[in-house]
């Protein structure tokens, strides 16, 4: 099935070497022009194999194929290219072998000698003939559509997407798109009616209580004891988690912290080929839990040890009024960088946890950690005090539970502790390696937590949980009561749910049920067994429901993006 992507990949890579070659020009067998041929074939195919090739070493992490979204990294990929190199240099030898293949063996060009010249009318036939054929090649099938990346969901099994289809064609097809479609599933009133991001909560009375956000990077619900029967790596959280509530089904809505960041800070998915900072929307008026918070005379912050400019995350922060930036420009002691990232988690909560103390109460903060992001640097001094796990992450978030349990020692010996609001949850996952954390749903499990030092009370919210959850949850806890517009809920006690775009299909889930919907028609429905395991699922009644308030969602989400309706108007 693979082969029909892979001949369109191949089209489009060729497509203009090819006519070149074939095409009745004076010059065709020019000595020049034939080697210039040469190069645009080594160029083209170069870049498809480079494509490719990057893909091998990111799926693992991004669990899908890559697209036009890998131009928005491309800052953060040239600061870490040397580390890169290290990593994966097995891969740049692969490549570099492969390039110096197809220049050794492409076809020395050897001027012919003078011939019967083939009519013009026979070369035109020829040309007309080899065009067509490429032109249904690269279309990759006789229907009144194309082939696009949905093709791949729909002709294989949704678990089998990526393996058919190529960096290549992914690259090509995101490359084309602008932005969403709007959508009309149903009437505005009854999408409204199953799925409403509009939020006034008059009720209820602000409490002033100051509120930290962790954001732990790459933070998978597999490495977390307390989730898998003790099984883990963190027993700092895992003690923390018996005094806190727990949402037991919490879900992220990407699989990097590009497409995380907004989702939580901000409640903005990212539902499309492109993550939402660099996608067509970015310019979008956007308002984040930190903006919504100062209107209730909070003041804000927003903490992340690494570069400044890192996937532009400061600039995000700024447009989204969220807070003051604090990154590695702003950090005093620059003998804490890892040489990568930035600053080292341990040392900077520390000095998170002293800033902090000099904020005006009531405040909010958001704290971004950096060192469980590959290559997984732990400081020297402390690298023989934590064990290794199975997987090269794992001693790292040893590392990191560590650091979360010293910052919390140091922030018990402020005035604000008491009064504080502390939520842990992570950014996405990373590489896992039980069967059930490596499916297209277990892959989004990640903690979510809420302690409160005052409030020791263990409590388990089952209800599906999502990462644009956060921002309502906060505001709510925050006694927000002003009108806002988020895209998750405030509460899950009376059922939540979860949405992803992944490989160019949606997935939606509602704890044990997941559906996954290519935009027109559902391709998979599966429920999740009490052994933790997906099986193809037969209720008919949850289905439909599910599949409607998925399209009430796309429909409303693809509109407030299109006409930047994404905050309340006045």
């Amino acid at each position: 099935m693979g082969l029909r992507f892979d001949t369109t990949a191949i089209v489009y890579t060729n497509g203009l070497f090819i006519l070149l070659q074939i095409m009745p020009l004076p010059f065709r067998e020019n000595t020049a022009f034939q080697r210039g041929l040469k190069w645009l074939f080594i160029l083209t195919n170069s870049i498809a194999l480079f494509l490719n090739f990057v893909d091998v070493g990111y799926y693992p992490f991004s669990g899908k194929r890559s697209g036009v979204e890998l131009l928005g990294m491309q800052r953060d990929a040239a600061d870490q290219s040397i580390q890169y190199i290290k990593d994966y240099c097995y891969l740049a030898l692969l490549l570099i072998g492969c390039i110096w293949l197809m220049i050794s063996y492409y076809p020395p060009y050897k001027q012919s000698k003078p011939r019967a010249k083939t009519p013009l009318l026979i070369e035109l036939f020829i040309l007309v003939l080899v065009a067509g054929m490429m032109f249904g090649a690269a279309r990759g099938t006789v229907g009144l559509k194309p082939l696009n990346t949905l093709d791949a969901a729909r002709l294989t099994q949704s678990g089998l997407a990526a393996l058919t289809l190529n960096t290549p064609f992914q690259f090509i097809m995101t490359v084309q798109q602008t932005g969403v479609d709007e959508k009309f599933y149903m009437d505005k009133k009854d999408a409204a009616a199953l799925i409403n991001f509009h939020h006034h909560d008059s009720a209820i009375k602000p409490t002033h209580k100051n509120v930290v956000l962790i954001i732990v990077e790459s933070l998978g619900k597999e490495y977390v004891g307390f989730y898998n029967n003790g099984k883990g790596y963190t027993p700092f959280l895992d003690s923390l988690a018996l005094y806190s509530t727990i949402y037991k089904n919490a879900y992220a809505n990407g699989k990097r912290s590009i497409e995380g960041i907004p989702a939580i800070v901000a409640s903005m998915p990212s539902l499309m080929n492109n993550d939402y900072m660099n996608s067509y929307y970015q310019s979008n008026t956007l308002e984040s839990t930190g903006s919504l918070l100062q209107h209730l005379g909070y003041e804000t912050s927003f903490y992340h040890g690494g570069k400044n400019g890192t996937m532009s995350f400061d600039n995000f922060i700024s447009a989204t009024h969220a807070g003051k930036y604090y990154g590695l420009n702003e950090y005093p002691n620059p003998t804490d960088n890892d040489g990568n990232w930035g600053i080292y988690d341990e040392p900077y909560l520390r000095y998170v946890a002293n800033q902090l103390t000099e904020q005006e109460q009531p405040f909010f903060s958001t704290v971004f950690t950096l060192s469980s992001h590959h290559p997984y640097n732990i400081p020297t001094a402390l690298k023989q005090q934590f064990q290794e796990g199975t997987l090269p992450i794992h001693k790292t978030i040893r590392y990191v539970d560590f650091a979360l349990q010293q910052f919390f020692e140091e922030a018990k010996q402020t005035t604000w502790y008491d009064s504080t609001i502390f939520i842990i949850t992570a950014d996405h996952s990373s590489t896992n390696e039980l069967p059930n954390f490596n499916t297209e749903e277990g892959m989004y499990r990640i903690p979510l937590m809420v302690f409160e030092p005052k409030n020791h009370a263990l409590r388990y919210i089952d209800q599906t949980t999502q990462q644009i959850d956060i921002m309502p949850i906060i505001l709510k806890q925050a006694g927000y009561n002003k009108p806002y517009l988020a895209m998750g809920l405030s509460s899950v006690d009376s059922g939540g749910f979860a949405i992803q775009y992944i490989n160019n299909m949606y997935q939606f889930i509602q704890h044990p049920y997941i559906l996954q919907f290519d935009g027109e028609k559902t391709i998979q429905f599966t429920k999740l067994n009490k052994k933790d395991v997906l099986e193809n699922c037969t209720e008919l009644d949850r289905k439909k429901l599910m599949e409607q308030s998925l399209k009430a969602f796309i429909q409303q989400y693809n509109s407030a993006l299109i006409h930047n309706n994404t905050v309340v108007k006045p």
